[in-house]
């Protein structure tokens, strides 16, 4: 009886070891399909724009369910959503300008889309090599990869992670050829350098994210915009 019983034991042990083991995969490779990131970011200014430095804010904040995002930039001056379609490529700014009573949007066809993110990151070919090193960053495990500018050397480091799969948003867009989520990253543009550290992936429900623009902006085309920020 006592063999029986230790028996039963070990059975029982096993298969909640296994169960344990089930729950601990299903955590580490969890998909969340709707909620809010939070990245810490710090910027490094070049001299002539460290006037700028009090109006940058310290956190971007990215809104998703599905595969629509949206992303809002808010510089006192100005303010800027980003809406984003991960499975089309497809985007809407929505700028308002409150000091001309200005409120534009800009809707954007996926070429159109790639031709800003190049503008705004600057168009750049890197080689992108997976390392070894791996290292915890908040709760997450984190594999490094170094992106390498293969016109100036600048070397760029990306730490991503397997434990969770968010579609990408506007920001993760300009992190390509690595496999995983971006928990840590920077970009640069203009001299100007954006470091992006993940502080919070929070599951929720989030108010319906559409490509509806609202009725007091005027809409403007891709190129009447380009003509404004000087880029034609």
């Amino acid at each position: 009886m006592k063999f029986k019983s230790m028996l039963k034991n070990i059975k029982f042990g096993l298969i909640a070891f296994i169960c344990m083991g089930s729950s601990f995969v299903a955590l580490a490779q969890k998909t969340i399909k709707s909620g809010t990131i939070t990245y810490a970011v710090e910027f490094q200014l070049p001299p002539d724009q460290q006037a700028m430095a009090a109006m940058l804010p310290s956190e971007y904040k990215v809104a998703f369910d599905g595969e629509m995002s949206k992303f809002k930039l808010d510089m006192g001056m100005f303010s800027t959503q980003v809406i984003y379609n991960a499975g089309t490529n497809e985007s809407l700014s929505l700028t308002e300008v409150p000091i001309q009573s200005k409120k534009i949007a800009v809707k954007m066809t996926s070429d159109q889309t790639n031709q800003m993110q190049e503008m705004q990151s600057g168009e750049k070919d890197f080689e992108v090599k997976a390392t070894s090193e791996t290292k915890k960053i908040g709760v997450y495990n984190c594999t490094k990869y170094i992106l390498t500018d293969k016109i100036s050397g600048d070397k760029t480091e990306v730490w991503t992670t397997n434990e969770i799969t968010i579609p990408k948003n506007s920001l993760t867009t300009m992190v390509k050829d690595v496999k995983g989520f971006p928990v840590a990253f920077e970009s640069s543009s203009n001299g100007m350098k954006v470091k992006m550290n993940l502080k919070q992936v929070k599951e929720e429900e989030v108010p319906a994210i559409t490509f509806d623009v609202p009725s007091d902006y005027e809409v403007l085309s891709f190129d009447s915009m380009l003509q404004m920020m000087g880029g034609r």
